[in-house]
């Protein structure tokens, strides 16, 4: 009982709790963006149809990125189903989702690297899924690898730097929302 009294005097005001509200959302993108990066890392290193191969077969390891398991079902699955697709999605993505929609000018910078890297990844996995050989596929996919690795890089650079702010100036932060 006497955690939970500390715990209520420790966010008791509404400026405290969309402090929390938005340090836990920012280290959620992170979170998300980490594992993305190590899969686009290792995914520019693929060189010929084993090693493809082997990052496909150790893609279920990065399920904590709802992109990665997006790309999963849809490299995994012949046929796609939207409901299945939509069943990609949890409830922490969604509300992550959420809480970037809601704070989208002060996350704008986020929300423009995300889209970018969202369409280079569209855009690149729909040249590689129409390639007609291997090495075309592997071509396609370290353009992809490239582009989101940078953008992802960059996103990773604002979320901490927006993170070192909030924590080093607690009131300008929250008083600017």
């Amino acid at each position: 009982m006497k955690i939970l009294r500390s715990i209520d005097q420790c966010i008791d005001s509404f400026e405290k709790r969309i402090f929390l509200f938005i340090f836990f959302l920012c280290l959620y993108w992170l979170w998300q963006n980490v594992w993305q990066l190590i899969l686009f890392g290792k995914l520019f290193f693929v060189y010929d149809y084993e090693s493809l191969f082997s990052i496909q077969a150790k893609l279920n390891a990065y399920q904590s990125s709802v992109f990665i398991r997006i790309i999963y079902y849809v490299i995994s699955n012949p046929s796609l189903n939207v409901f299945k697709l939509i069943c990609c999605i949890k409830l922490i993505d969604i509300l992550g989702v959420a809480g970037i929609v809601l704070l989208i000018k002060k996350f704008r910078i986020m929300v423009v690297f995300n889209g970018i890297k969202y369409v280079w990844g569209l855009f690149w996995i729909v040249k590689a899924l129409h390639s007609k050989s291997v090495y075309l596929v592997i071509s396609c996919l370290k353009w992809l690898s490239l582009g989101t690795f940078i953008c992802l890089m960059m996103t990773s650079i604002v979320l901490l730097y927006t993170l070192s702010i909030m924590i080093l100036d607690f009131d300008k932060f929250v008083h600017d929302l």
